[in-house]
């Protein structure tokens, strides 16, 4: 909107109609052209609206394309390339309390925006913030990385100008489709009552995200296969165990110790697959039916044996001479072939010669998968997985 809107809105009127506004966007502008106009009470009141209308609508926020929300909201992973025992793991979660996340942007209605992507607009929680909170439920649980190796590996060590290395973990953003208002109300210590209401825009319960995580062994390259498998399955188990705690119980969001950013104990799509290629049984035999008998003088299928060709591949005839030397059995065999050709065999050796057939491609590897409905089972399943292989030594 121009600036030029705005003169004439405001020659127009000296109020605005707040019901026509329907985006955040468009209550921040005028929000701003307000303050900026010296009509703090005009503002304050349409702040009050935007907050009512915040409450009421709860509604899904527009989002892009089917194809472009799968790609930034729902990632896949091509192992292949990766090295061994690498693995990738994804599940949508459901919020039990709403997540709180505190932007940078100075120009908003309220003072505490949600974190939101910079092209779509959607609320996100960051991959940073994702680490930082996995590393804290794990710290809770009492790993640490000064004296915990598998911990060095998987968030990396403090790099500086005496080394240092990354971690084995990628995260990914997580998009939001929903967005709500909290209102947080502190009370003054001595009189016990609300001194002055706080508004925090929110991602409000019932919502679902979409978690990723990537876990590349690359300091394994080259490296003996079966620890490096032993190590992945026993850093999946850490894993699963600080996303059960933080998930459930620790949060990952602003005001977390307040309550604010849990999720609930069962996922949907939950699954992770490893860079191990799975057993799979042997295809059951099928019964083939056996290969009708050849006449003598063919060697395969549509082809006479060499002894009744000429070098150019048409039907060798026999002189009186030749013929007269024959046994009879020979004689008639060679009747048969000359039948055969004018019957079959001039039709076949006009025909163009076939292409060669391709050579098969070599089959895909199927690549180790499990799938989970909920935390508990996800640590279950890893820990199968574990006692299988050897257990964490």
């Amino acid at each position: 909107m121009s600036v030029d809107y705005f003169v004439e809105l405001d020659k127009s009127t000296k109020s605005i109609e707040t019901d026509k506004f329907t985006t955040d966007d468009e209550f921040t502008t005028h929000y701003h052209w307000l303050i900026v106009d010296g009509r703090k009470k005009e503002a304050d009141a349409l702040r009050d609206k935007w907050s009512k209308n915040k409450n009421v609508r709860n509604v899904p926020l527009e989002k892009p394309s089917d194809e472009v929300w799968q790609m930034i909201a729902v990632p896949s992973v091509d192992l292949t390339p990766l090295p061994a025992s690498s693995w990738f793991l994804q599940f949508t979660f459901t919020l039990a309390k709403p997540y709180i996340s505190k932007d940078d942007n100075p120009f908003y209605v309220i003072d505490n925006p949600i974190v939101r992507d910079k092209f779509f607009q959607l609320p996100m929680a960051r991959s940073t913030g994702w680490k930082g909170n996995l590393y804290s439920a794990l710290w809770q649980l009492g790993h640490d990385k000064q004296d915990d190796e598998q911990m060095q590996r998987l968030f990396g060590e403090v790099r500086g100008e005496e080394g240092g290395q990354a971690g084995r973990l990628f995260f990914y953003p997580t998009f939001f489709a929903k967005t709500s208002l909290e209102i947080i109300n502190p009370h003054d210590r001595k009189r016990r009552v609300g001194k002055n209401l706080i508004l925090f825009e929110s991602v409000p319960t019932g919502a679902q995200g979409v978690f990723s995580l990537l876990y590349v062994p690359f300091d394994c390259i080259g490296k003996d296969e079966v620890e490096a498998q032993r190590q992945a399955l026993a850093d999946l188990q850490l894993v699963a165990e600080g996303l059960q705690a933080m998930f459930l119980d620790y949060g990952f969001s602003a005001k977390r110790t307040s309550g604010f950013g849990v999720a609930k104990e069962t996922v949907t799509g939950g699954f992770f697959q490893i860079r191990i290629e799975a057993v799979q049984a042997p295809p059951s035999a099928v019964p083939t039916a056996a290969a009708p008998a050849l006449p003598k003088y063919l060697k395969a299928p549509g082809e006479l044996k060499d002894e009744y060709l000429n070098p150019n591949g048409t039907f060798r005839e026999r002189n009186q001479a030749e013929i007269a030397k024959m046994t009879k059995a020979q004689k008639q065999e060679y009747e048969k072939a000359q039948k055969w050709w004018e019957r079959e065999g001039k039709t076949l050796a006009s025909q163009p010669p076939a292409e060669s057939e391709k050579p098969a491609e070599a089959p895909k590897p199927v690549w180790l998968k499990r799938e989970f409905d909920s935390f508990a089972r996800l640590i279950k399943i890893v820990e199968a997985l574990l006692d299988a292989q050897g257990g964490a030594q």
